[in-house]
């Protein structure tokens, strides 16, 4: 999710160019025709080729765990000619196909993992990081620092959602621990104050630092190998 940026005095506003470009969709903006990378949020050609957009913080998850976090949360929904659009998986055959790497078949450029193991990607300044899925599932909070900036992952495995968080509230650095599952909603605690927090929202529901809210930092949940793909020099973290 980015922040759509102001040229000349408009707001751009982007559509899907049909094209691939490392095997990911390519945008462009009605504006000025540029293409952009929708991994990257880089636009690689026209007028406006070399600019970036600013990430936006989002969240990959499921139904249910969103509507814990957000009861009172609107929906979009497609209503077309057809139906509402959105209700089937059209790519769920290729997200079965473990081999299937891309659409017309790309070489995992990096074996230590599954070419379709997820990862939660993290850029920070030049630092890239990629959390696997299958080490943050035995090791679910991730107390980490990142070209020298202090943050926590939060993962539940249940509903497959990972969030990065940066872990300094009032320049005071707090390192948690304790995640658990209180009434379905997943908790944790700091350790420096002993205060309770809602682990995928970032907010601070019991102690001392009641009504704080971690800031989230913007990440991308995808595949290793596409990830590795766009970020050849990615560390990559275990428990």
């Amino acid at each position: 999710m980015y922040v759509r940026p102001v040229v000349d005095g408009k707001v751009l506003s982007f559509g899907v160019s049909g094209k691939l470009w490392k095997d990911a969709l390519i945008m462009y903006d009605r504006e000025t025709d540029s293409l952009w990378s929708h991994v990257t949020g880089t636009a690689i050609k026209g007028k406006l080729a070399g600019k970036r957009l600013k990430l936006f913080p989002a969240i990959h998850t499921a139904w249910a765990e969103w509507k814990q976090l957000y009861p009172g949360s609107l929906v979009l929904t497609k209503e077309s000619t057809l139906g509402t659009e959105g209700t089937r998986n059209v790519y769920e055959s290729y997200f079965a196909n473990e081999g299937q790497l891309g659409i017309f078949g790309t070489e995992n450029p990096d074996k230590s993992l599954p070419g379709k193991e997820f990862v939660i990607g993290l850029t920070l300044d030049t630092v890239a990081t990629a959390y696997p899925y299958r080490h943050l599932s035995r090791q679910p909070l991730v107390n980490d620092v990142v070209a020298g900036q202090p943050l926590v992952v939060v993962f539940s495995a249940s509903s497959a959602t990972g969030v990065v968080f940066w872990r300094k509230v009032a320049g005071r650095t707090l390192n948690f621990t304790n995640l658990r599952r209180e009434q379905g909603e997943l908790l944790m605690d700091d350790a420096e104050t002993r205060s309770t927090w809602r682990a995928l929202s970032g907010e601070a529901i019991r102690g001392r630092l009641a009504r704080s809210r971690l800031e989230q930092l913007p990440s991308t949940t995808g595949f290793w190998f596409a990830w590795k793909g766009f970020y050849p020099e990615t560390l990559v973290w275990k428990p």
